[in-house]
């Protein structure tokens, strides 16, 4: 979903070519390969969710406006896009596909599993939070938009969205500590 800010006014769009495509997004590649190395830790799966951002943005070309966000847009959409990849390798597999499922001789499955639990443990300890705590939390924490996106979204005050994140952080801490 492109934010309404980057959108153009409709019928005011041009058709951007593929030249043009390239000149503005793939100076944007390292970054968005660096954030879903970072959530992803695999170079693999990293460099398929920079390619599905880039098939995102190329059918979107001409709803989007080329201004200084556009590098946080590139990077929030590869970052929606790897959480996206995270949740549905959590969906439960038949032993028949589990079987099919065949690994990367480089994939480490002690790491994957514990970034799955540290996740989940991660969205248990959100979900007892207060309800307008859980919602900004997770929104900060696990969509990774900004205080000023958040108290856009929420209606909160900027002031009501520090404190609650400054809050429902703290009551994480406590609850994720080993």
């Amino acid at each position: 979903m492109i934010p309404l800010a980057l959108l153009c006014i409709e019928g005011a769009h041009k058709t951007m070519t593929a030249t043009t495509f390239k000149e503005i997004f793939l100076p944007k590649s390292g970054q968005m390969y660096r954030t879903a190395y970072a959530i992803l830790g695999n170079a693999q799966d990293a460099e398929d969710a920079v390619q599905e951002a880039f098939i995102r943005l190329w059918q979107t070309r001409d709803k989007i406006v080329t201004d200084e966000r556009l590098e946080a847009y590139c990077t929030m959409l590869t970052r929606h896009l790897c959480i996206d990849n995270l949740r549905r390798k959590r969906v439960p597999t038949t032993d028949r596909q589990a079987e099919e499922l065949s690994l990367d001789a480089d994939y480490d499955a002690s790491n994957a599993v514990e970034r799955n639990e540290t996740i989940a443990a991660v969205e248990e300890a959100i979900g007892s939070l207060p309800e307008h705590q859980q919602r900004v939390a997770r929104m900060s924490i696990i969509d990774d938009r900004s205080p000023q996106e958040i108290e856009q979204e929420t209606g909160f005050s900027a002031v009501n969205v520090r404190v609650l994140l400054s809050r429902a952080k703290s009551k994480l801490k406590t609850l994720l500590r080993p």
